[in-house]
């Protein structure tokens, strides 16, 4: 069987059944471990998969747009592996930090569970947020101000002059989608200039990117996977992932614990 063929078998059985194992396409196809996920890869890139750790699935929707008033306070419940990468970028910061926390439901998760007694300041562009932390008494809040979307965030061009003017010790960030190839890419300009502000004046930029926004792409590019200085996923990603972003330079933590 041709390279092709086996591509386009790959992309049938997957849309037919949902999902494909890189032990199944072993056996099916008389190929390697190595050779199976070069193959995912390749499909993925194109749209036509999504890899998870093991195989993939069908493709998701690409640079779906959420609701317009959309706040994570909002969610029945945070995803399992959203909490996972939540509770282990808590574990990165410091006493006396100063840090950034992104306005998705990964930085919500973790003011929810940032211990009220554990001195730090936090910077965040998000209303929500800043109600969540506002009466733990050892952390101080910056609200980064300017014309708030009817999410509850602000990212306009008062809210980039006010970040431009702190030291950031480390930034919490998440965008709609991340790929090797592509980089950290959102459904909409309007926060990439701020998130650039945010990684130009941190010292430590994290991204914070559960296993469904891993090898996807959206439309607007806010930075390369290497401007990141860690990576913070949980164990479904694709099993090449912490080897891909090795390549690239960026450490990359897989978080395996939940609640």
């Amino acid at each position: 069987m041709f390279l092709e063929e086996r591509q386009q078998d790959i992309v049938r059985r997957v849309t037919e059944t949902g999902r494909i194992l890189v032990s199944e396409m072993q056996d099916l196809y008389g190929i390697s471990a190595d050779c199976a996920r070069r193959d995912l890869r390749a499909l993925e890139s194109r749209g036509l998969l999504q890899r998870t750790h093991g195989g993939a699935i069908a493709a998701k929707p690409k640079g779906v747009y959420p609701d317009a008033a959309y706040n994570p306070e909002d969610l029945p419940a945070i995803k399992k592996e959203y909490l996972a990468v939540a509770k282990e970028a808590i574990g990165c910061i410091r006493r006396n930090d100063v840090v950034y926390l992104t306005t998705s439901s990964v930085g919500y998760a973790m003011a929810l569970r940032m211990a009220a007694n554990f001195p730090v300041t936090v910077l965040t562009n998000s209303v929500t947020i800043a109600e969540a932390l506002r009466k733990k008494e050892q952390i101080s809040v910056i609200l980064l101000g300017g014309e708030m979307s009817h999410r509850g965030h602000c990212h306009d061009y008062y809210t980039i002059q006010m970040v431009k003017n702190i030291r950031i010790d480390k930034a919490f960030l998440s965008h709609t989608a991340l790929s090797a190839e592509f980089g950290a890419t959102l459904h909409s300009s309007d926060g990439v200039a701020f998130a650039r502000a945010v990684m130009a004046n941190s010292s430590v930029n994290i991204g914070l990117y559960p296993s469904d926004k891993i090898g996807r792409s959206s439309i607007h590019r806010v930075c390369a996977a290497e401007d990141y200085d860690l990576l913070i996923t949980d164990g479904s990603c694709p099993e090449d992932f912490p080897a891909q972003m090795e390549e690239l330079g960026v450490r990359c933590l897989i978080a395996r614990g939940d609640e």
